[in-house]
């Protein structure tokens, strides 16, 4: 599987992490559950703005098609990444995967489903997509 394949299959068991999430405040709180996708909404929008606008591959060349293609929408930034940008980032994602554990606690299942969708997503993007990216400056991608 090529390396673009890898970065969007990630991305969308990511999204089925969250969506698993949403299912699982949905039974329990149906509004919740629209709250929350709409903060994951946001919080993405946040990594977008902070991180990817960075990203010298953003726009058509991005591993992982469409937050590239969302940040070239935005003004390009310059420069190496700030520890302040990093600690953001850090929480925006840290926050979409802690919202939803109080009720995923609650559906085993959905626990389950949930973090195999999280961990093989993160793992395949720290395996196959940061090893081959060229964002030099990115804090994920291996020291050469």
């Amino acid at each position: 599987m090529n390396t673009v394949a890898v970065g969007v299959f990630s991305l969308t068991l990511l999204t089925g992490a969250v969506i698993a999430g949403a299912a699982a405040i949905g039974l329990a709180a149906p509004l919740y559950a629209l709250v929350y996708l709409a903060v994951a909404a946001l919080l993405v929008g946040t990594v977008i703005a902070v991180f990817c606008t960075k990203c010298p591959l953003r726009g058509e060349k991005c591993l992982h098609i469409l937050p590239g293609r969302l940040a070239a929408l935005l003004p390009a930034r310059q420069g190496t990444y700030t520890a302040v940008e990093i600690a953001a980032v850090s929480a925006a994602l840290l926050l979409i995967a802690a919202l939803p554990q109080y009720w995923l606690l609650s559906q085993v299942p959905l626990f389950a489903l949930f973090w195999a969708f999280a961990g093989t997503g993160v793992f395949l993007i720290l395996r196959r997509v940061c090893p081959v990216c060229g964002n030099r400056c990115c804090p994920l991608r291996p020291k050469e």
